[in-house]
């Protein structure tokens, strides 16, 4: 008898239905992996049924006096003292009856929140189930599908975060709070509580703010506004963004008729009638339990819209947030932006307005905030983080000059600074001269705009745009700003003192910009930690680019357009102003926005000036960057930095110093004047090689003062240096050092003695003039921790080595500026 366990040889069947004793049966493999993932299937159910109902008897005990639950957030400065305290009762006004709510707002909050409010049991499920999935599979917080009553859950018993979890916690209250409470009692404590920014809750007191009307006259098209904002008041704040609102406004006119509240032809005429807001939003104004109130606003203002805090978590959650004020450097900011002698004279009581921002650039904290001269209203117009305006001059490091020397330029690049047309754009500088062979640190000294705007076509403007983005300006358009007026500031959307204050630290980060930021680390009341700020920090330049845009910077103050800046310490910075627009103001004189931002080894600030509303009457007149904006900012500084050691901006390997002749930038030729021949700083490998071939000799008739014609005999000949510049000009509008040229002779032609040494400027021409005496280039200082000025002046006016006298900041304030 054969054993049953034998193997069976290669004819015999195992197909089914073989009945052999002992043979195996086939594994069937596709319903061996339904029942493998039945079995998962279950199991997965079973785990996750059990961690749902973990969950939920996790949430938060369903309490009716958690609505009234208002426990005071504290905010902490850099130092870990107390500062500021929020809390609830500020500009809320209760509805007492639902009926007292019109029943068109109500419609309007229906129809874009929750139209089938009245039919569910305080959960859509369809909607929840679709969010989850997207949610799953984009990551969660992805999509929302929240009913009134499940927002109003949120608002009132749980925490901002977008986990599973507190979506299971947030449907198991919602159903409980349906259970005791009716629809009509659910909606109007959702009414009463829901934030509209601009520091009102509630519907009551957002009809007051916006419109100052009672509840019962509101119009339709003002009912369709407040019911959009409540999603993001900050994003839809008809004040910081009209054409946002406006579009909200739109939508839920169309959503109100599609779900039938209203006929299409009212919506329509609604949408075509927005409404009429109130100049200035109407709010409370700040109590004593809050210092800093500029500051403190853009505290409030990071949590809800960078960390998805609610405002009812700032006001009643009993929250500890620790920010990154300095109470020295904030009171410093305070003093010199509520002191009138930082301001020039109006024409009438409207107050010409200016903000400051500070930031370490070290590590990107915000040591100050203020955003106005004075603090009227909590939660208003904060012109250093929300006011948008072209910053003028105070661009060019950030848009030409950083990304030119990105590109192998160089502080001693030349550049003619002459009538220069692009198609139909031609810049001019601001005091309608123009100087000739001009080098990049003297183009950032005196804010010469010609110099700027052919530097940024020479490297290309899609390099400077990137270069600011890179820097954190982030509001830039590329079909509207891509273009050259880049280099002028010209930014159709504008920037803010804050943005700015994070570029210009790059420069003495080394070339590390980090992101401003106002909040180290916020907990709850029981000690978690909600938020852990980790700021975004990246190399936007090499650390030699960065040196050298510093060094440029402190010319600027040390003989530039920003002397009224100089502290007793190294400090570097650039001017800024913005004309009024021709086409609007015609010819009158003045400027729309003023702007000084500046730099020392450990803070980077940025100053703006300028009214809110600029008209004909009221616009700045003889008030420039380098002028009161400069002056705010050395008083600020001179206080924040009051004890701290004197220290400079560190040079990094790889930096040389070279003698160049400073009308081409090259290394100085035989020709070379020695007043033309000056120190600079390079980064070793843009160092010049070539030698100078911008001067000539020239013989000379002394009798006629002409050049020698070829065969000419002259009695005296004089033979002299002349500047022989690369390319033409317009000679109806000669530059400054046209005075440098050999006059032409009555053939046209010049001759020209090579080789030969250069025995200077003599005879009829006026001698060469002397050039600023050359700083200290090995520390930017003259030993005193002052960065050294130019030595050559003339009544107050500097003489730069290209001709005539130029403009120059004199001590008081109102000196023509870049």
């Amino acid at each position: 008898m054969e054993s049953e366990n034998r193997q069976p040889n290669k004819n015999e069947s195992l197909s089914p239905g073989t009945s052999q004793k002992g043979a195996r049966k086939k594994i069937r493999w596709p319903r061996m992996i339904l029942l493998i993932a039945a079995v998962l299937i279950v199991a997965t159910v079973g785990i996750g049924s059990g961690l749902i109902l973990a969950w939920a008897f996790e949430a938060p005990s369903f309490n009716a006096g958690n609505f009234d639950v208002h426990t005071t957030s504290v905010l902490y400065d850099v130092n870990k003292q107390e500062f500021a305290k929020l809390h609830a009762g500020e500009n809320r006004t209760l509805v007492e009856n639902i009926n007292d709510v019109p029943l068109q707002l109500r419609q309007a909050f229906l129809a874009i929140e929750d139209n089938k409010f009245y039919d569910h049991h305080g959960v859509d499920v369809i909607a929840n189930i679709r969010a989850i999935i997207a949610n799953i599979t984009g990551g969660f917080g992805s999509q929302g599908a929240s009913t009134i009553t499940q927002q109003l859950v949120k608002l009132t018993f749980l925490t901002p975060e977008k986990t599973l979890k507190r979506k299971v916690q947030e449907l198991v209250l919602s159903i409980q709070l349906e259970r005791q409470y009716s629809k009509d009692e659910i909606f109007l404590m959702y009414l009463n509580r829901i934030n509209f920014g601009e520091g009102a809750y509630g519907v009551k007191a957002a009809a007051r703010t916006f419109f100052g009307k009672e509840l019962k006259d509101l119009k339709l098209s003002e009912a369709a506004l407040l019911a959009g904002l409540p999603n993001a008041p900050s994003k839809w704040s008809p004040y910081k963004n009209p054409d946002g609102a406006e579009q909200r406004r739109q939508l839920i006119l169309t959503q109100m008729a599609k779900y039938g509240y209203i006929s299409n032809d009212e919506a329509e005429k609604a949408k075509k009638a927005p409404p009429k807001l109130l100049d200035q939003p109407r709010r409370s104004v700040a109590g004593n339990d809050i210092n800093f109130p500029y500051f403190t606003d853009a505290v409030i203002e990071e949590c809800i819209d960078k960390y998805g805090i609610t405002e009812d978590m700032l006001y009643k959650g009993g929250l500890r947030i620790y920010t990154t004020v300095d109470a020295k450097v904030q009171k410093a900011a305070e003093a010199a932006l509520s002191d009138p002698n930082n301001y020039p004279k109006g024409k009438d009581n409207v107050p010409i307005q200016a903000a400051i921002a500070v930031v370490d650039h070290s590590n990107g904290e915000v040591r100050a905030i203020v955003g106005g001269r004075e603090y009227t209203t909590r939660r208003g117009l904060n012109r250093a983080t929300s006011q948008m305006r072209q910053p003028g001059s105070v661009f060019k490091p950030i848009a030409v000059y950083g990304p030119a020397l990105e590109k192998g330029r160089s502080p001693a690049t030349v550049l003619d600074d002459v009538p220069t047309r692009y198609g139909s754009y031609e810049p001019n500088n601001y005091d309608g001269q123009f100087r000739g062979l001009i080098n990049m640190r003297e183009a950032i000294r005196l804010s010469v705009n010609i110099y700027a705007v052919k530097m940024l076509n020479e490297i290309g403007v899609q390099n400077g745009f990137a270069f600011a983005r890179n820097l954190g300006i982030t509001n830039m358009d590329e079909k509207n700003d891509m273009n050259l007026s880049l280099a002028l500031g010209g930014l159709s959307k504008g920037t803010n003192p804050l943005e700015l204050a994070g570029a210009y630290g790059a420069f003495a980060n080394k070339g590390v910009w980090i992101e401003p930021h106002l909040i180290v680390k916020v907990e709850d009341r029981d000690g978690k930690t909600l938020v852990e700020v980790k700021p975004k920090r990246q190399v936007a330049m090499k650390e030699t680019t960065a040196y050298l845009m510093t060094h440029m910077l402190q010319t600027v103050i040390s003989s530039g357009t920003g002397t009224n800046a100089q502290l007793d310490r190294p400090a570097g910075g650039k001017t800024g102003t913005t004309e009024l627009p021709k086409e609007i103001f015609g010819n009158i004189t003045g400027n729309k926005d003023a702007w000084f931002a500046g730099i020392t080894p450990e803070l980077s600030g940025v100053v703006w000036m300028g009214y809110d509303k600029t008209d004909q009457n009221h616009y700045l007149y003889k008030t420039y960057g380098g002028s009161y904006p400069a002056q705010i900012w050395r008083s600020v500084m001179s206080k924040a930095l009051q004890g701290v050691p004197v220290k400079g901006f560190e040079r990094p390997p790889g930096i040389v110093e070279v003698k160049v002749d400073i009308k081409s930038g090259l290394l100085p030729s035989s020709l070379t004047p020695p007043d033309f021949i000056e120190t600079e700083l390079f980064e070793e490998s843009t160092a010049p090689t070539q030698t100078s071939n911008v001067w000539v000799q020239v013989d000379i008739n002394a009798d006629t003062g002409l050049p020698v014609k070829p065969g000419e005999k002259a009695s005296h000949i004089e033979r002299k240096i002349f500047l022989k510049r690369p390319d033409g000009y317009d000679p109806n509008r000669p530059p400054a050092d046209a005075e440098l040229e050999a006059p032409a002779a009555p053939s046209g032609t010049t001759e020209t003695v090579p080789n030969s040494t250069a025995p200077g400027a003599t005879g009829d021409r006026p001698a060469l003039p002397a050039p600023p005496a050359p700083a200290d280039l090995s520390s930017g200082t003259n030993g005193t921790g002052t960065a050294k000025k130019g030595t050559s002046t003339n009544g107050g006016h500097a003489k730069p080595p290209n001709g005539p006298a130029v403009p120059q900041t004199p001590s008081g304030v109102g000196a023509p500026q870049g």
